[in-house]
């Protein structure tokens, strides 16, 4: 394990291009951010750099964060799973609402 004195990291708040350098010029992959009290606040890698440089046009939020989507469906328990999501602070929720009572050996079916 790398010794605290030894390590490399950045302070909150702290830009891609920096990270970037910090991480090139220490020749390492990976970046421990730190908030006020020491604490370790996010991880920026090398590979998170590079994907951010590769797909320019992802969907990310105004502070560079990629966006977060998931799917829930309408049963019961999916509420609570939607309200956990909610929580945590997800971006975009999709709602499935499957096609319930359609039996397409009978031919009933829209499609």
């Amino acid at each position: 394990m790398t010794p605290l004195a030894s390590l490399v990291t950045a302070t909150e708040p702290v830009n891609l291009p920096e990270a970037n350098l910090m991480l090139r010029s220490a020749k390492k992959g990976k970046l421990p951010v730190l908030n006020s009290e020491g604490e370790i606040t996010c991880l920026i890698s090398r590979s998170d750099l590079m994907k951010h440089r590769d797909y320019p046009n992802a969907s990310m939020d105004a502070t560079s964060n990629l966006l977060c989507g998931a799917a829930v469906g309408t049963r019961p328990n999916d509420r609570e799973r939607l309200t956990a999501l909610v929580a945590a602070g997800i971006d975009v929720v999709i709602l499935d609402s499957s096609q319930v009572g359609i039996d397409v050996s009978r031919g009933n079916s829209p499609f």
